[in-house]
């Protein structure tokens, strides 16, 4: 059995041929570890500025301050990408439409289709689309309409659109494919009564 002066020998030698790889390690595994909790809370905390800076925006925004818009504005430049900037576009955009500013709303609305993803852009495709159509921009509409079609959860109602769209057109049969698409990717009874009602509106083909 070795002495007790061979095991600590025996862990001096160790530590003298491992020790700088040991402690470079440990050194290494808590600078990720406190960088990471770092910059976890730098998120944080930069998520949290955003989110006060979105409700003050959209304080201003209701309240008709005079410098609301161009704040929010420079919000949405700002934080480019960002889950918040999306939503104050859409706020933008509904500001615009209260004050009869279409084009400023489908700005703004095209400002949250390029920034956004999953079913933010979705909404804001058909937003938009319903938009280009108060505006009989046809084919702009349909074009808007184009990635929202086959979103699940979203392709009755973009199809349902989609009918509206090619029949304010004077594309009658385009539209009834359209509406009966919608009535096939509804999920529910309900949401079909308006659909199917537009769809029986259509003259029949002579």
């Amino acid at each position: 059995m070795e002495t007790e002066e061979q095991q600590i020998e025996q862990i001096k030698t160790f530590w003298k041929e491992h020790g700088k790889g040991i402690v470079g390690g440990l050194v290494i595994g808590f600078a990720l570890f406190y960088g990471w909790r770092y910059y976890d809370a730098q998120a944080l905390a930069s998520q949290e500025a955003q989110s006060e800076q979105y409700q003050q925006i959209i304080a201003q925004l209701e309240a008709d301050n005079g410098d609301a818009v161009s704040t929010a504005k420079q919000f949405v430049e700002s934080e480019k990408g960002s889950t918040y900037a999306t939503l104050t576009a859409f706020e933008l955009a509904q500001n615009a439409i209260d004050n009869g500013d279409l084009e400023t709303a489908i700005t703004a609305l095209q400002t949250a289709r390029d920034n956004a993803s999953g079913a933010l852009k979705y909404v804001a495709d058909l937003r938009q689309a319903r938009l280009l159509l108060a505006q009989e921009r046809f084919d702009d509409a349909l074009a808007a309409l184009t990635d929202v079609g086959s979103a699940k959860g979203f392709a009755s109602k973009a199809a349902e659109l989609r009918g509206d769209v090619l029949l304010a057109k004077g594309d009658s049969q385009g539209a009834r494919e359209a509406y009966q698409a919608a009535l096939a990717a509804a999920e529910d009874d309900g949401s079909t009564v308006l659909v199917e009602t537009k769809l029986n509106s259509i003259p029949a083909a002579s």
